[in-house]
């Protein structure tokens, strides 16, 4: 069985708006003020790294803890599943398959936006960045691409041995991605479907 392997924020779902909120939240709540235009190129990025990258001083341990207690009770910031994912999940089924999503986003957090966004994958692994996600995906047998928005994504698939493909949902464009090590940058998930045939 062979496997794709994808990111989750930004590459399958925009969970933007909540980590916005969560963040906003936590750094108010440790008495801190941080925009939004600060924080929206470190998506992607472990929160509790890019805390302390944006307010040195910052506890990362406390920050962690309340973000985490912001991001999973906010019931009313929506995190929509991006265009395609539906459809490239279900193709890759079709073929016999398996769909793996290994994300910074700590496990339980990762599962619980995987459910919420009813996404059906056969994995889900959470607590990695960059290279680690690559050595996460040689768990697995015949990983053939690892997915994401993300620049560091493609180190992913470098430690994976695999081609990365760039979405362009993120905060990284085309150009960006390709220089990274992209095989290709798409800007819908829908657009790969078409590229399963040279991958499986």
């Amino acid at each position: 069985m062979f496997t794709i392997g994808f990111d989750l924020d930004l590459t399958l779902i925009d969970s933007r708006q909540r980590i916005l909120t969560a963040a906003q939240r936590s750094f108010a709540d440790l008495g801190h003020s941080v925009a939004d235009e600060l924080l929206l190129p470190h998506m992607g990025v472990p929160i509790d790294d890019v805390a302390v990258h944006l307010v040195p001083e910052i506890d990362p341990v406390a920050f962690l803890a309340r973000y985490r207690g912001h991001y999973d009770t906010d019931e009313t910031t929506p995190v929509p599943v991006l265009a395609g994912a539906h459809e490239l999940l279900e193709a890759i089924r079709e073929r016999g398959g398996r769909s793996v999503v290994v994300s910074a986003k700590q496990q339980a957090a990762a599962e619980r936006a995987v459910a919420d966004a009813g996404l059906d994958v056969t994995t889900v692994v959470g607590g990695h960045f960059g290279a680690r996600k690559g050595e996460a995906l040689l768990r697995f047998e015949d990983v053939r691409a690892y997915l994401g928005d993300h620049v560091e994504d493609a180190a992913a698939a470098k430690a994976a041995g695999c081609p990365f493909i760039g979405v362009t949902t993120g905060e990284f464009g085309r150009d960006a991605l390709t220089a990274a090590g992209a095989r290709c940058a798409v800007d819908d998930l829908a657009e790969v479907v078409a590229l399963l045939p040279e991958l499986v």
